[in-house]
């Protein structure tokens, strides 16, 4: 897309553009080197989230897990059953075309994201990226109210907004916590008015 159509679609209300809300499990914490273990998604149309859409698909791997992946409640024999990456990104590219990503603390899921393009010979960009997280912690900055240790996770974010008492760690699960997250946000600070993309982009930038 050029950039003229992208900055079209950027003003355009954030309730006629298409959003997608992620989740990637990884054998550890750094994106730059542990692998991919599973990967879930969730189209968000405002004010719907499409269930009936939702994926989840573990990867495969020969890969010593970690007590990341016990964390994420996988096995090895949970992984080794997987699917191979290319046909997992290439379903997520295809599910997540023309939309714009959402996550809680998403940048680490895009430095995964773009490993594993990387690792496969793929180019591919989002139309935009939304981070819960970094929108939350912008809301209670703009409030002057302090953030405690833990005052971020995706479970107390939820909390603040009434939403139900959440366990995560399972990545549909996450995906679908976030983009339930990502709909209170922003319409609690539109006020349910139509304003453009870019500025709820903005928002969680």
């Amino acid at each position: 897309m050029t950039w003229l159509g992208q900055w079209r679609e950027h003003r355009q209300p954030w309730q006629k553009r298409k959003w997608l809300a992620l989740d990637i499990e990884t054998n550890g914490l750094n994106p730059e080197q542990d692998g991919m273990l599973s990967l879930a998604w969730v189209p968000i149309y405002p004010p719907c989230i499409a269930l009936d859409q939702s994926r989840y698909h573990l990867v495969h791997s020969d890969i010593a897990l970690n007590q990341s992946a016990v964390v994420h409640r996988l096995s090895q024999e949970d992984i080794a059953s997987g699917r191979p990456l290319r046909e997992v990104i290439e379903a997520f590219i295809a599910a997540a075309d023309g939309h714009y990503l959402v996550g809680h603390h998403l940048a680490f899921d895009w430095a995964v994201l773009q490993r594993a393009l990387y690792l496969l010979g793929i180019k591919w960009r989002p139309a935009g990226r939304y981070c819960t997280l970094h929108a939350e912690k912008k809301r209670l900055e703009r409030h002057s109210q302090g953030i405690s240790q833990g005052a971020l996770t995706l479970a107390a974010s939820r909390e603040r907004y009434g939403l139900d008492a959440f366990v995560g760690h399972h990545a549909l699960q996450d995906a679908i916590a976030c983009a339930e997250l990502f709909l209170a946000q922003v319409y609690l600070s539109t006020g349910g008015k139509g304003v453009s993309a870019r500025s709820v982009l903005n928002d969680g930038r």
